[in-house]
């Protein structure tokens, strides 16, 4: 079974309410390249939710039903050499794919998280 610790990046950002909410930053430190971001309002109460992993993104809204998966360009290998697009830029683009929600829940599921994130997130993604 993986192992999926995280922590808070705390910073002078991170603090700083902007429109009514403040984002959090969780990074992984046994796997680098998989992050939450989250904002939050003055209560502390979750307004959206960005999971990424393996280039492949869960979001939740607290105004929209239900979840919506992504994928970056960095998983379209094509996309990087075309005119207009910068190497190295990051993009998103909206697939429907039931795959990416599953090994997400599953990370989520096994992943250790700070404080109170840990029931604010699995519960948001749980929901599936």
């Amino acid at each position: 079974m993986e192992n999926y610790i995280f922590y808070e990046i705390k910073s002078k950002k991170s603090r700083m309410f902007v429109n009514g909410v403040r984002q959090v930053s969780l990074a992984c430190s046994t796997h680098p390249d998989i992050n939450f971001f989250l904002w939050l309002d003055e209560n502390q109460m979750l307004k959206h939710l960005q999971f990424i992993f393996n280039e492949q993104i869960i979001e939740w809204f607290a105004d929209k039903e239900g979840i919506s998966t992504s994928q970056t360009n960095r998983r379209f290998p094509s996309s990087s050499s075309k005119t207009g697009i910068m190497k190295g830029v990051r993009t998103i683009h909206a697939v429907e794919d039931g795959s990416i929600l599953k090994e997400g829940v599953e990370i989520v599921q096994q992943a250790t998280l700070p404080g109170s994130y840990d029931s604010m997130i699995k519960s948001k993604l749980s929901q599936t």
